[in-house]
């Protein structure tokens, strides 16, 4: 015959607590912890899913699904759905060779833009092999205009890489698009001969190099004390190279990389 010598109260707390010791750490306190995305039938009004993402502070990336709404989810339930989502198939690997310049530790984005893959793409089950497509080519861009820099290039202080993988580009943080900045005051007082003609250095420059960006448009210009900064170069690439993007959204589809997409652009 078996017996406890703990009242049956004092045995229930143990339970609580041996459970507790088995539960895996909860990761969410806040929406704001999360990226969050409500997902809609093209053309219709009733949700259809809702899918969220975490990235933890070691940059591992957990994503989740709920056929409830965003606010009709509590944060326990955001928080148990969650599943780790294997590195491989969202970060791109590093280098072999270790030609990665890498950030300061002690950069934040308060102090400059985390550039990451498109995560929101992401869809258990699919096909997600696109995802660190853009972060694979743009990094060694991004390495080789640090080498070559001009000074309407956005600033590329280094890259985020964990467990050998690259998590993120770090980028100078601009606030304001071309598309933007035409609708303040500032943009009245521009001199906007000498603004294309540093957008045009950028261009020669970056065509020196053997490479066309392939996706100039106002929203690829950021402002910098009321000059051009030419960004987003997810397709830059040297002439003649396959391109797997569409170039810019307002401009022309670009298949391969050409000096002349940029002259059109």
């Amino acid at each position: 015959m078996s017996f406890s010598i703990f009242p049956p109260h004092c045995r229930e707390i143990g339970t609580i607590f041996a459970q507790s010791a088995n539960k895996e750490p909860q990761l969410v306190r806040s929406l704001q912890d999360l990226t969050i995305l409500e997902n809609y039938e093209r053309g219709a009004t009733k949700l259809k899913t809702t899918t969220f993402y975490y990235i933890s502070n070691n940059d591992e990336l957990y994503f989740g699904l709920t056929s409830k709404g965003k606010v009709d989810t509590s944060i326990l339930e955001y928080d148990s759905a969650l599943k780790r989502v294997a590195d491989e198939k969202v970060w791109p690997e590093a280098p072999a060779n270790g030609n990665l310049t890498l950030a300061p530790n002690n950069l934040t984005e308060g102090l400059a833009f985390l550039k990451r893959p498109q995560l929101s793409s992401y869809s258990p089950g699919n096909d997600n092999s696109l995802i660190p497509q853009p972060s694979l080519k743009e990094t060694p861009t991004m390495e080789q205009l640090s080498k070559s820099p001009h000074p309407s290039f956005v600033q590329h202080p280094g890259c985020r890489a964990k467990r050998g993988r690259i998590t993120a580009i770090w980028l100078e943080r601009l606030e304001l698009t071309l598309n933007q900045y035409v609708n303040t005051p500032g943009f009245n007082q521009l001199d906007k001969a000498q603004f294309i003609d540093d957008i045009e250095s950028a261009v020669n420059h970056l065509h020196a190099l053997g490479l066309a960006h392939n996706a100039i448009s106002p929203n690829k210009i950021m402002i910098k004390r009321n000059k051009p900064i030419l960004v987003g170069f997810e397709s830059c690439q040297p002439f003649g190279e396959n391109l797997n993007s569409l170039g810019s959204p307002d401009m022309k589809v670009f298949s391969t990389s050409e000096k002349k997409n940029d002259i059109l652009s």
